[in-house]
């Protein structure tokens, strides 16, 4: 019946497309006059720095997908399957098929800002190039900023003969596009739709043409109304992932710098600033040896590829490093303050309840300071070598899922230089199912150890938590923490305890079978199960 079930999803899926025009690629578009700015300064010295060293980068022989080496560019087909997009009906459904994201990460042009020599013949681009707004924006974005390293004399790869003329006008034909295929509808609308206002705001900033004072007036005004949305009133994001964080903190960022050039009395200014600066803390406390926790989603998805290492994809530091060039005065010990206070309410009496106990764990040989991101839903107790937190809040994307996954009560540690408990990541999405759904699994993170049947997921459903309520914070301090959540309708407390650097941890339900962790991840890295460091970067 499940399987029926499905395969009439799919058709239906399909159907909708099948029926559906083809999205229209413009193809009279306005030519647009490049304005005399001066915020490109400090995305070419601090964003898309180009060094001119020794190392060549070639786009035909160095460019990593998701981990994996190319020798071309101009892509169409998923390079891990060899299943070849490039005669598909636009926006269709591949579910377990293939992955429509390697063609899509090809599409962005992000490798422009490292690529030294080789040739983009944008001829060769499929139509599957041009399926998603939000892959299209973020190409519109990299051509920006492509015309920036041109107008800098640097040494660079060529789109377009590097013809500054052409490159403007292909970047009207995006824009174009973009306004015309926003993903502002839906029961969710999400960093799909930032980044899209993202890439105009920088269009409007980097160049003059007939609507642009128009067009800008209402962008902002829908970037404003969209920060109330997608950001908590800490100034958290939404999405439920901490790598989602870094990739919306990424374009409020460009957006920052667009509405300062355009308007340095913008009243939208203080809001961003204070979105950036929280999540400059919320990000900085998830980070050990450099790396950035996986809490929830993580795509690999980057505005600033300059930074980004294929190697260490984890590593975020140069990210801190560009916020703290952007506000060279603030020190953001008034915004890590905010993050630090106790919760109390009633705890319930647990005498009916069953009570499990887990191994001890030996984190803190110094002291350390606790915080409290209650939007968002993780509490960390931390030093700069010691770390421990645990997720307890509401689900991503207002209750959908979106980014999140099973992880309520589900515990990280870093201590004495290695891991002992740590988040799996995500693997890969659509492609795989069965590795989607695993890899945001409870079983696949550290949360409680309980016998619970889950329902089977349907595929159609990959980006819902159709079986985990939000969690629920009783009690939170320096020394303890006590939360709830329900896991398919059974509702399990998690019980943590500090004292003299020791972790102990309970857990109890009286309507779950749960069990013991007797031992942790010390012999495996902190991995449960399995782990991905990145987008399909599975161990």
């Amino acid at each position: 019946m499940t399987n029926l079930k499905t395969l009439f999803k799919r058709l239906k899926y399909n159907t909708r497309y099948l029926i559906k025009a083809n999205v229209e690629i413009p193809s009279n578009f306005r030519v647009f006059e490049r304005r005399n700015t001066n915020f490109h300064l400090f995305l070419l010295r601090e964003c898309i720095p180009h060094t001119d060293g020794d190392t060549e980068i070639d786009l035909n022989k160095q460019i990593q997908i998701f981990g994996k080496f190319t020798d071309r560019y101009e892509i169409s087909n998923d390079i891990f399957s060899n299943y070849d997009f490039y005669n598909k009906k636009l926006k269709p459904a591949f579910f377990n098929i293939a992955d429509v994201k390697v063609p899509y990460e090809a599409s962005r042009l992000q490798y422009l800002q490292k690529a030294k020599s080789g040739n983009i013949d944008v001829n060769k681009f499929s139509s599957i190039y041009w399926n998603s707004p939000m892959d299209v924006a973020i190409r519109n974005i990299n051509l920006i900023f492509h015309l920036f390293n041109i107008e800098s004399d640097r040494k660079i790869a060529e789109i377009l003969g590097n013809n500054t003329d052409l490159i403007s006008a292909y970047i009207s034909q995006h824009y174009e596009f973009i306004i015309n295929n926003l993903e502002n509808k839906g029961n969710v609308v999400g960093n799909h739709y930032l980044i899209e206002l993202t890439s105009i705001l920088l269009t409007i900033a980097t160049f003059n043409f007939e609507s642009a004072q128009e067009d800008w007036q209402y962008y902002q005004n829908e970037l404003l109304l969209e920060l109330n949305r997608q950001f908590y009133e800490d100034g958290t994001s939404f999405e439920g992932s901490s790598h989602y964080s870094v990739f919306v903190t990424e374009a409020l960022i460009i957006c920052r710098l667009a509405i300062e050039e355009m308007d340095k009395n913008s009243v939208i200014l203080q809001k961003i600033d204070k979105i950036i600066k929280s999540n400059y803390v919320f990000l900085s406390k998830l980070m050990n040896k450099g790396e950035l926790s996986q809490i929830g989603d993580n795509d690999s998805g980057r505005l600033f590829y300059y930074a980004f290492d294929e190697d260490a994809p984890l590593k975020m530091n140069w990210l801190f490093e560009i916020i703290r060039k952007l506000y060279q005065k603030s020190n953001f010990y008034d915004e890590e303050e905010k993050f630090i206070y106790d919760i109390k309410s009633t705890v319930p009496s647990f005498n009916n309840f069953q009570k499990v106990t887990h191994r001890q764990i030996k984190v803190f040989t110094k002291d350390y300071q606790s915080y409290c991101f209650k939007d968002f839903g993780i509490y960390i107790w931390r030093n700069d070598d010691e770390y421990f937190s645990v997720r307890c809040g509401p689900i991503g994307q207002n209750g959908i899922g979106g980014h999140s996954h099973y992880d309520q009560l589900s515990i990280e540690c870093f201590t004495d230089n290695s891991w002992i408990l740590r988040d799996p990541g995500t693997g890969t999405y659509t492609d795989d199912i069965d590795t989607r759904n695993k890899f945001r699994s409870l079983d696949y993170h550290w949360g409680p150890k309980a016998k619970i049947q889950f329902p089977k997921e349907d595929e159609f459903d990959c980006f819902k938590l159709n079986y985990m309520s939000d969690g629920e914070i009783l009690q939170f301090d320096k020394y303890n923490f006590l939360g709830f959540a329900d896991f398919n309708g059974k509702r399990i407390y998690r019980k943590i305890v500090f004292d003299d650097g020791v972790v102990s941890i309970e857990d109890f339900s009286n309507n779950a079978e749960i069990e013991p962790y007797t031992s942790w991840g010390e012999e495996n890295n902190g991995i449960k199960v399995k782990f991905s460091n990145g987008y399909k970067r599975i161990s």
